[in-house]
């Protein structure tokens, strides 16, 4: 007898469409058609769209996908992807639509696009993203969008006037985000910011107030603003707008600019946390000192404080704001970017800073101009003497100015538990060990003090 006939080798079983694995269950065309939707709605809508041809239970379902993104193509597959949009929402079945996303060069299809906007709202939308490019003329969105009952989140980027129709109720938008965008009427514009009552975080990026001279944002929910100001490029001379923010709620604030326009935050107590980033030119460096500090006076409960870049030392341009300075009693945690510890203003905040607990340096120097660099921390801050516990320096190359303000720093943190100094890559090693061994051998004001250096 053969060798291969003395075993009898299995046939193998040609499953059926509808037949799972062990030959009785049925696979995923077993499961209901609301879990079908559900695992649909995690695919790209053109993939979501290919299923409807795996049988003829599968040809409708993802008409009901909760969640469309539309995403912009190349230029040649422009006409292909708006006529793709256009089937998708002609073919839609009447469930409501979770998430909208519509990325697109608008050229001269305005009407088109308006009117998938308004498909959106009209399916009870909860998340619109709109980013518009390449608009001919005057574009204002659907005026349904503005008083939308169930929109959630509304991200909108549009270069070009926004056009705000004169009745605007946003009753459970809770997040917003604006780019790009010009505003323009006073009347409008201070009702579209009046008109968030339950708004939680909003997004200012690269807008523009055109003619705007003075602004109220009225939101007594809001608990996070981040704004980020064009480049200089974009700006004109004037003033700019006074924007108030009205933040009985405000917890975290966020700036990056050169302050063209000038920011107050009215009864912010409760913010927490703030993060300044700010850039400018010779010509205007008063102005925006100026408005430096009126942002850091609407700080006075703040705990966790980071100023980048010139933050800091563009308060130079007004010493005679330095006396004026805000007690900030509730911070505890201080970053800066590289500065000099020289600095006028960086001595007065850590003197009003008596609770401090962190100081956080990208870089630390020190250019006084002084005979005894020792004598720069005069007088100390109180902190140094009771709260500095920890202070870090995430790039340290070694270089004398730097080695003079970490001696001033370990000589006056007298209650100082930690120090960690982050060395810069060195060319040779025994630059780095001579380096290390410079920073071991600084006397520290502190008995308990641990140096590491990472």
């Amino acid at each position: 007898m053969e060798e291969n006939s003395l075993i009898d080798k299995p046939k193998r079983q040609k499953l059926s469409e509808e037949q799972g694995i062990d030959g009785n269950s049925k696979c995923i065309g077993n499961l209901p058609d609301a879990v079908l939707r559900h695992i649909i709605s995690f695919l790209p809508i053109k993939d979501a769209v290919r299923t409807s041809v795996v049988s003829k239970r599968w040809k409708s379902l993802w008409t009901s996908n909760p969640i469309l993104c539309f995403w912009k193509t190349l230029p040649a597959k422009r006409t292909l992807l708006m006529n793709f949009v256009e089937r998708v929402i002609c073919l839609r079945d009447d469930s409501d639509i979770k998430e909208f996303t519509l990325h697109c060069d608008v050229q001269g299809d305005a009407s088109r696009v308006k009117s998938w906007i308004t498909a959106a709202v009209r399916h009870n939308v909860q998340s619109l993203c709109i980013c518009l490019s390449k608009l001919r003329g005057q574009f204002s969105l659907p005026r349904c969008v503005f008083t939308c009952e169930t929109l959630e989140s509304f991200f909108l980027d549009m270069p070009c006037i926004l056009k705000v129709p004169p009745i605007i109720c946003f009753s459970n938008l809770k997040v917003l985000s604006i780019q790009s965008v010009t505003f323009s009427d006073d009347y409008t514009t201070q009702q579209f910011f009046s008109g968030l009552p339950v708004l939680e975080m909003l997004f200012l990026e690269e807008c523009r107030w055109g003619c705007l001279k003075v602004l109220s944002i009225c939101a007594p929910k809001l608990h996070s603003l981040v704004i980020r100001e064009a480049d200089i490029l974009s700006q004109s001379d004037s003033d700019g707008c006074q924007v108030t923010v009205f933040g009985a709620s405000l917890k975290e604030f966020f700036y990056t600019g050169e302050f063209f326009n000038e920011y107050w935050l009215y009864n912010s107590f409760s913010v927490e946390r703030a993060e300044i980033d700010v850039s400018y030119s010779d010509k205007r460096a008063r102005q925006v000192s100026y408005r430096m500090f009126k942002v850091l006076t609407g700080l006075p409960n703040v705990k966790d404080l980071r100023l980048y870049c010139s933050a800091v030392e563009v308060l130079k341009y007004a010493p005679e704001l330095l006396h004026r300075m805000p007690i900030f009693n509730s911070l505890i945690y201080l970053e800066l970017g590289s500065i000099n510890l020289a600095c006028a203003a960086l001595l007065k905040i850590l003197q009003n800073s008596v609770c401090l607990e962190t100081l956080k340096f990208f870089e630390v120097n020190l250019f006084s101009g002084h005979e005894k660099d020792d004598m720069i921390l005069d007088p100390v801050p109180p902190c140094f003497f009771s709260h500095l516990k920890s202070i870090e320096i995430d790039s340290y190359s070694g270089y004398k100015n730097e080695l003079s303000a970490v001696k001033n720093l370990l000589k006056n943190a007298v209650v100082l538990d930690n120090i960690v100094i982050s060395l810069n890559h060195f060319a040779k090693e025994l630059e780095k060990q001579e380096v290390c061994k410079q920073l071991l051998e600084l006397p520290k004001g502190s008995q308990n003090c641990n140096l590491a250096l990472i």
